[in-house]
This record gives C-alpha cells, sequence and structure tokens, in this order.
C-alpha cells in the first residue's frame, strides 16, 4: 500500500478504522484475560500488544528481503516460511522484553503475553486491511460496510488465527519453564507455525476456504484444555519465578 494512501486513508477515518480494528481483538482480550487468575498489569499487556505490532512490522521488512533474496514464489515454501518468520517475531519480542521482567511470575503468564502479543498482530493486519478497503471500495456495497464486514471476517479468522497460534507457542514455552526440556516448546513452535500455514493456503482455496473454521475452533478447545493444564501444574507445582 502506497504511502500517500496509507496518509489519505489514516486522517479522516482514523477513529472508525481504529475502532473497527480494535473491537474484535478487545473481544478475545477478554477471553484471555479471564484465563489468567492473577491477572496481569494491564499497562504490561497492552505492552505485549505493542510488541506484536512492531513483530508485524518486522515480520513484513524480513520477508521481503527474504524472498528477493530466495527468490521465493508463492507457493508451499512462501507461505510456511512467511507462518514461520510471523511467529518467531511474536516470539522473540516476547522473550526479549516481557519474559525477563517481575511480573512474569507465574508459567501460565507465557499463554497470556503470548496472546496478547498475537492480537496485537491482528491489531495492525486489521488496520492495514479496513484501511485499504477504505482506498479501495468494493462496486456494490459502501466502504464502511464492507469494512465493518472485513472486520467480522478477520474477527472469526485471521485475528482467531493468530491468537490461537501464540497461545500455542506460550503453552510449549510454560511446559518447557517447568519440565527444563527444550522439546515442548520446539514442537509448539512448529505446530502453530503449522497452523498459520494450513490458514494461510485454506484461506486462498475457494474450494476449501471454509474449512478453516472448524480447525481453528477445535484449535481453540484445546487452548481451554491447555489452559487448565497450566492451572493445574501452578496450582500442584507452585508458580514459576524468573528471577
Amino acid at each position: 500500500m502506497a504511502t500517500s494512501n496509507l496518509i489519505n486513508c489514516f486522517f479522516p477515518n482514523f477513529t472508525f478504522i481504529f475502532l473497527t480494528s480494535l473491537i474484535p481483538i478487545w473481544i478475545w482480550w477478554e477471553f484471555i484475560y479471564l484465563q489468567d487468575e492473577h491477572p496481569e498489569p494491564k499497562l504490561m499487556l497492552l505492552f505485549a500488544i505493542i510488541l506484536g505490532i512492531v513483530a508485524a512490522v518486522f515480520s513484513y521488512f524480513s520477508q521481503e528481503k527474504i524472498y528477493t533474496i530466495l527468490g521465493f514464489e508463492f507457493n508451499y515454501a512462501y507461505y510456511f516460511l512467511s507462518a514461520l518468520i510471523e511467529e518467531f517475531f511474536k516470539f522473540i519480542l516476547i522473550f526479549l522484553f516481557i519474559f525477563s521482567v517481575k511480573y512474569f511470575d507465574e508459567i501460565i503468564d507465557a499463554m497470556i503475553y503470548m496472546g496478547f502479543a498475537g492480537l496485537g498482530f491482528a491489531f495492525i493486519e486489521t488496520y492495514l486491511n479496513v484501511c485499504y478497503v477504505l482506498i479501495n471500495p468494493p462496486q456494490y456495497i459502501s466502504p464502511f460496510l464492507a469494512s465493518i464486514a472485513v472486520s467480522i471476517l478477520r474477527f472469526l479468522g485471521a485475528n482467531f488465527l493468530h491468537m490461537l497460534a501464540s497461545l500455542l507457542i506460550g503453552f510449549g514455552y510454560a511446559v518447557t519453564l517447568k519440565t527444563r526440556r527444550i522439546l515442548p516448546f520446539v514442537y509448539s513452535f512448529l505446530m502453530a507455525s503449522f497452523l498459520h500455514f494450513l490458514y494461510n493456503i485454506f484461506i486462498i482455496r475457494e474450494d476449501i476456504r471454509l474449512l478453516i473454521f472448524p480447525i481453528l475452533w477445535a484449535i481453540y478447545f484445546v487452548t481451554l484444555i491447555e489452559f487448565k493444564v497450566i492451572k493445574i501444574k501452578d496450582d500442584r507445582l507452585g508458580t514459576y519465578t524468573s528471577n
């Protein structure tokens, strides 16, 4: 999206685009927030969201550079590497800037903060998609109605995906903290990247596009179980302290 188009979109429509992008992730915010019996400071959660936005920026430029060097086309390798890069930046920023602070004092916090990073990533993607629709409106529907439709679809799709993939990684890291074994984290990271890859493939194929939604909801119920597992581990084994 050209810089001039972004500027033209940003100023007259900022409030509308911001709210259209924020409301979907706010709903998932509440879902994640309620899983934590000892809620994290809201400023730290906001910081995790900001790190997710930064991860999206890093991912974009890293993908462009890597694809230029490797000369990738839009094939399965392209979509898998895209997913891998995005999940890497979401995790590494949370690892560097949050997992080392005093507020990270329970293993369930790994899932909480990773989930919020996923929401930040989803927020900026939705913002740009809504902006694109306003700049390039469809012919037979109001641009604002089209923007709301995009927001709803991303709430059920891409936003949901980013949150779930991040929660999977957070769960693996939490188990790694408890077991002191790296394998749970590696496994969960690869599974999250593969889920992201599947979403990318399904969403561009009209014949199987709708199949991604039952897959996402199945993963959603898996994450509910993971939250329960982590809570049991916290209760039984005590909390993890990073200091």
